[in-house]
């Protein structure tokens, strides 16, 4: 049969593509379109035909040209994929027609494997694919298929479809182990991916045992390969050493490493080689790297925030996917790189992403996990072997959050020292002298200038800028300790808590003498696994999967040893206080405690003659730093989000809140609020949660008066948008939720603040948009005001806005406005701001539809008219597409405004351009009093002015009726003829 008569029975289109499950308005990729075309024309090719006469055909057709060839081969990959009974026939025929040792066969399973669609293939192609690829085993060119494909394991997911194909792709490897074997890079990245997965299967006993099993192979067999991955791959064992399997492996990777190999001399030869990128880039799926480099090359900073928050609630919302967080951290910090021309841009910085990706962290040891992986280079930095860019973010995330968030700059630094300590302390003159090494690097390529402005913040405390002199003594001076603050060092070992045996190789080196190290007050151990592990021992059913455990005493020594000393630091900073003092210092870091503790400090503050700063510096301490209070989600956010059952086990500082509502004399409630004032003053999010609390919870807004009221400056406005705002950046699926209990709460300090209406923008989705419009409808809502002064100063703070928030915004004031304040919003824009639609032409298209609105009035049509003639014309297409917008009398009103002499020159030359450029069918002469018309007219000749007609847009229609209707000579008789 020939091509003519094979394409007669293909349809005009093709059928929609079956490779993976799409929705209606998901669109496939061409190639995939192209696969189903050549399918059809297989299928018409071959219907028909004996299996000799296929054979020969098939044989010929292929042999014709490149293009036959390929369009074979296209049409039997795609039969092969979704076809399964007919599979092994299509393979046969494959086998025939292939001329290139299958490498175009192998370019079209490329398509399949990396596309940003593969987390929807359909479960028989998944399958088929695997057998294809067992099928092509030798063929030249697959192991960069199988490579290919093992990026699409995601991390952090148990879904079935993502458990079947981690199934799959470790049968397929075990299967063909000795085929494996001829690959390095594909035996370090197996290695790599499957001690990475292992680490999410602990609900699905017999795949993590496997997985397991065949990365200790890998490392027994060929630890030469599998080495190549560097010093992620001892972060990667670190986080499975607890498994039975692997616990035999791990030791004797520290205590002999001869076992493993002849040339492993210990673990510090791993730790000192960089990660090769490939190996990092393996956890980050083909999709979740083109949407993160797009938010990284494309958006601006002002507007990554909402495409970060689509990021985290589509790969990172499930408890699974925490384990994501050091992965994407590991991607940002090794992998991507921006250029020059990014650096030099406003393009969002790579530390501003990661600052804002790690708020979205709830759980301590994940948090744990993500800062080890942020400062992991740093710890074994060498000039000569790893590059500055891995260090820079960590640098620049440390330097330029002390101004707005100093409570980040503090954390990073007391993560720094503590894990300088306690991560090897065999190594960690070492590792101290690599961070050293590292800052020093930084500061001499210009990453940052200095340290000083860090170390002389205001917002450092004494023990961060020992810790930063601790770590850094090169860089900034000594600190002054006061006599009452103990100069007696904490030793490493005390707050040490390790999953490995004691032991671990020496490195032979002479570091340079450091200072005694100020152990940091931060509840973590060093081995970031170490909680986690515990953690599944108490929640796992699967009781069997490991075997002994860190006793716990030990497994909390760390905390308690850190709680210790921050709460007697902060008694010999405050003075005395009374008999809770002995409670405080031996409690550990437990919820249930340290919630009972802190409403009992609360209830001396208000029952006695307690200092109240002492006490806040107290509950800070225990908040800040025993708790990480800035990673922990408020009892409001879980209420809102139908969780409300584990609220209060989750807010700590929910108890302070409880307590503090139970004093209602007068004498009791100032020295509450005077406590909470403190309270924010260190750093601690108090004002939203107590706004929350009094207009929320209790429903007595005078509560959040008198806390305002505190205040030795500032306005209940000021408050409210400084509360919202933290409330919005920390929790805006809360702000959108409690926004109308708060306007209805706080109508006369809400309406109007442009402060608050720019909170409302920031973060701001088109769901919500509609749902505020809504509230604005009913009523329950107002954000604008009716005032003149404050829906200039709103519109004003908008036009600084991105181009989504603008657009937004436009819709809400639409909503929003009455005629009378489109008059006010068209004289602000037109008149004083002189609006210039080619550099805010979302300002322009706002304000057209907030005038169609509204029907045209005297006032708006003046306006209208100055602002034409300040400039005509640049000013006549929006001028002519806002009287495009308008109807119904229009024509009367423009009349009237011809009959003034001042006006007629105006008018005609604007109604001129508008029939010019709009096509609408009209005379201008019509419009001027009869008196005028004459003369008019002799102008019109002598200027040659052409009358449009021809074809008229709905307006002009509905012009004409309405002009018949009233009899208003707007029309000349040859128009109307």
């Amino acid at each position: 049969m020939t091509d003519a008569t094979a394409e007669t029975s293909i349809s005009p289109l093709p059928s929609q593509p079956q490779l993976f499950l799409l929705d209606p308005i998901d669109v496939a990729d061409p190639w995939q379109y192209e696969l189903v075309e050549s399918y059809q024309l297989l299928a018409t090719f071959i219907a028909g035909k004996s299996q000799m006469e296929l054979h020969d055909a098939l044989q010929h057709k292929a042999s014709e040209s490149m293009h036959s060839h390929s369009e074979l081969v296209k049409g039997l990959v795609y039969g092969i994929l979704t076809n399964p009974n007919d599979a092994g026939m299509f393979f046969r025929y494959l086998n025939i027609v292939s001329r290139d040792g299958f490498a175009y066969t192998l370019s079209r399973l490329q398509l399949v494997v990396t596309s940003h669609k593969f987390a929807r293939i359909r479960p028989e192609v998944c399958t088929q694919l695997f057998w294809i690829l067992n099928e092509l085993i030798n063929a030249h060119g697959l192991d960069q298929i199988v490579l290919s494909l093992t990026r699409q394991v995601r991390s952090g997911d148990i879904s079935h479809g993502n458990v079947k194909l981690c199934w799959l792709m470790l049968q397929f490897l075990q299967k063909h182990y000795d085929w494996m074997v001829q690959f390095p890079v594909l035996i370090a990245t197996a290695a790599y991916m499957f001690g990475r997965l292992a680490l999410d299967h602990s609900r699905i006993p017999d795949l993590r045992l496997q997985e397991s099993e065949f990365v200790v192979r890998l490392f027994r067999e060929r630890f030469s390969e599998c080495s190549m991955v560097g010093r992620d791959l001892v972060r990667m064992l670190q986080d499975i050493a607890r498994i039975p399997v692997v616990t035999d492996l791990w030791t004797d990777i520290l205590k002999q490493p001869q076992s493993i190999s002849p040339r492993f001399t210990g673990i510090d030869q791993l730790l000192y080689t960089p990660t090769p990128r490939m190996f990092l880039a393996n956890r980050i799926t083909y999709d979740m790297e083109h949407r993160l480099l797009f938010i990284l090359e494309q958006l601006p900073v002002n507007m990554y925030s909402r495409n970060l928050m689509w990021f985290v609630q589509q790969y990172l919302s499930t408890p699974e996917a925490e384990t994501l967080f050091s992965d994407l951290i590991r991607y940002i910090v090794c992998v991507f790189h921006p250029s020059n021309a990014v650096l030099a841009s406003n393009i969002v910085p790579r530390y501003v992403f990661l600052g804002g990706l790690l708020r979205f962290i709830r759980s301590q040891v994940v948090a744990a996990n993500a800062k080890l992986a942020l400062f992991y280079d740093w710890l074994f930095y060498n000039p000569q072997s790893d590059n500055i860019m891995n260090i820079e973010p960590g640098v620049l995330i440390i330097a330029q959050s002390v101004d707005k968030y100093a409570f980040m700059t503090a954390s990073f630094i007391e993560f720094l020292a503590f894990v300088s300590d306690a991560y090897s302390p065999a190594q960690a003159p070492a590792i101290r002298q690599a961070v050293g090494t590292a800052m020093q690097d930084a500061v001499d390529k210009g990453v940052v200038s200095s340290l000083m402005p860090i170390y002389e913040h205001p917002r450092i405390e004494v023990s961060i800028r020992q810790n930063l002199y601790y770590l850094f003594p090169q860089l900034v001076p000594p600190v002054v300790v006061p006599p009452t603050v103990s100069d007696e060092p904490a030793k490493a070992d005390d707050t040490e808590l390790h999953i490995t045996p004691p032991s671990s190789p020496e490195i032979s080196s002479n570091p340079v003498q450091q200072p005694q190290p100020i152990t940091p007050a931060i509840p973590i151990a060093l081995d970031p696994v170490s909680r986690m592990f515990q953690d599944e021992l108490v929640n796992s059913t699967e009781s069997d999967i490991y075997t002994g455990g860190l006793p716990e005493d030990v497994a909390l020594q760390a905390d308690t040893d850190a709680t210790k000393l921050s709460l007697e630091q902060a008694l010999r900073d405050a003075g005395e206080l009374p008999s809770f003092v002995d409670q405080a210092q031996s409690a550990e870091p437990d919820i249930a405690q340290i919630s009972n503790l802190a409403s009992e400090i609360v209830d001396i503050c208000a029952q006695s003659d307690t200092p109240i700063p002492a006490a806040a510096r107290i509950l800070s301490v225990m908040f800040c730093e025993s708790l990480e209070m800035e990673d922990i989600e408020t009892n409001a956010e879980l209420k809102a989000t139908g969780e409300d059952n584990d609220a209060l086990e989750h807010d700590v500082l929910h108890h302070v809140i409880n307590a503090a509502a139970k004093y209602t004399d007068h004498s009791s409630a100032q020295k509450i609020y005077s406590l909470l004032v403190h309270l924010t003053e260190h750093k601690l999010d108090v004002g939203f949660r107590w706004l929350l609390f009094s207009v929320v919870d209790k429903q007595q807004p005078w509560l959040y008066t008198q806390y305002v009221d505190q205040y030795a400056t500032g306005t209940l406005s000021a408050a409210l948008v400084r509360d919202l705002s933290t409330m919005q950046e920390r929790f805006p699926g809360l702000f959108y939720t409690v926004l109308p209990q708060i306007y209805a709460a706080f109508a006369d300090a809400f309406v109007g603040c442009h402060g608050i209406v720019k909170s409302v923008l920031a973060l701001i989705d088109q769901p919500q948009v509609y749902r505020l419009n809504t509230l604005i409808l009913r009523g329950t809502l107002q954000l604008t005001g009716y005032q003149a002064a404050s829906i200039a100063a709103i519109i004003g703070m908008a036009l600084d806005c991105n181009a989504f928030e603008q657009v937004c915004f436009w819709q809400l004031l639409t909503a929003a406005l009455d005629a009378s304040q489109i008059a006010l919003v068209a004289r602000y824009l037109l008149l004083s701001k002189q609006l210039d639609p080619s550099s805010n032409s979302e300002a322009a298209t706002g304000l057209r539809i907030l005038l169609q609105t509204t029907p045209p009035t005297a006032e708006l049509l003046g306006i209208l008219l100055k602002y034409y003639a300040d400039n005509a014309d640049e000013r006549v297409d929006l001028c002519g597409s806002i009287l495009s917008c308008w109807n119904d009398g229009l024509w009367p009103l423009l009349s009237e405004l011809a009959a003034d002499p001042m006006q007629q020159h105006t008018v005609k030359s604007l109604i001129s351009h508008w029939v010019e450029r709009f096509a609408v069918s009209a005379d201008t002469n019509a419009i001027l009093p009869p008196s005028k018309r004459s003369r008019a007219s002799s102008d019109d000749d002598s200027d040659d002015m052409p009358t449009i007609r021809g074809q008229r847009r709905r307006i002009s229609r509905q012009t004409t009726t309405q002009s018949s209707n009233h009899s208003s000579p707007l029309l000349s008789s040859s128009d109307s003829d």
